[in-house]
């Protein structure tokens, strides 16, 4: 048994709710009717931006390899919708439970102004503690990793080795797979969830791999990685595909002297 060679991982393209979401984050909270607060979460299409996006990284992956040994896909709608717009070669898809949005709770469907109003000491965690915060009766990004990243990355390794594979599900299902396939710490997983360039845009792909892009030669666990996302190009209204260059990562082991200078980065709060 073993991880596959390949690992892509896409998010779907802009589904109808984060145009709603986007808009209440600009203080425009009139998508929040009656009749959109009640729609399941699963159940959200995608806009037609969305599709041209999901259009463009399919054409690209399509380019860098014809075709997979598996097929994953969230069950909800819009990763459907998006990996059918994908239109791999050949592909036959599997609906994987596990690739799902992170459960957003009592919060899913209610304006910002309604969460700090009703949810006070939960909406100043969600501003102090990303990684562990809870939204009410919902999961956390290390919830996420623990629970169900695990669960991805247990059956990859029992049914996956040596292959190549393709995944379409949600961003912070991918922030959570970053957290724990790199292991990185939370400390730099707050420095990432802070930066704009490590942020995961509608149709990203992040492309894990054990193949060393220089050398051919492959490791025995996933050690590169290289980013790829549909950016619109406002002079001549297309899609391109942005490929950022390949970086290598490796598991980070602490010395004595390592997990003192980080506990010396934070002041006593006493």
């Amino acid at each position: 048994m073993g991880m596959p060679l390949d690992l892509y991982v896409i998010r779907h393209g802009q589904s109808e709710a984060n145009v709603i979401v986007q808009a209440g984050e600009r203080g425009d909270d009139s998508l929040y009717t009656q009749d959109n607060v009640t729609v399941p979460d699963r159940s959200w299409r995608l806009t037609a931006v969305g599709r041209k996006q999901a259009d463009c990284i399919g054409r690209w992956l399509v380019c860098r390899q014809q075709l997979f040994d598996r097929y994953l896909v969230s069950p909800y709608v819009r990763t459907r919708e998006t990996a059918a717009t994908m239109a791999l070669p050949k592909a036959k898809w599997e609906e994987c439970r596990v690739l799902r949005e992170r459960s957003w709770g009592e919060i899913n469907t209610v304006t910002q102004e309604e969460f700090r109003t009703n949810y006070p000491r939960n909406w100043m965690f969600k501003r102090t503690d990303p990684l562990y915060w809870r939204p009410p009766a919902g999961e956390s990004i290390a919830d996420v990793a623990e629970d169900r990243v695990h669960n991805l990355l247990t059956s990859l390794n029992r049914r996956s080795d040596a292959q190549s594979v393709v995944a379409v599900t949600h961003g912070d299902f991918m922030l959570a797979l970053m957290l724990t396939l790199e292991d990185i710490s939370d400390e730099e997983f707050l420095r990432r969830a802070d930066s704009p360039e490590w942020q995961i845009t509608n149709c990203t792909c992040l492309h894990y791999s054990r193949r060393d892009p220089h050398t051919g030669r492959t490791s025995l666990r996933m050690r590169w990685e290289q980013t790829a996302r549909p950016v619109l190009d406002e002079a001549t209204g297309r899609w391109e595909v942005s490929v950022e260059p390949w970086r290598e990562f490796a598991k980070p082991l602490l010395s004595n002297g390592d997990l003192v200078d980080v506990v010396h980065a934070v002041d006593p709060h006493l």
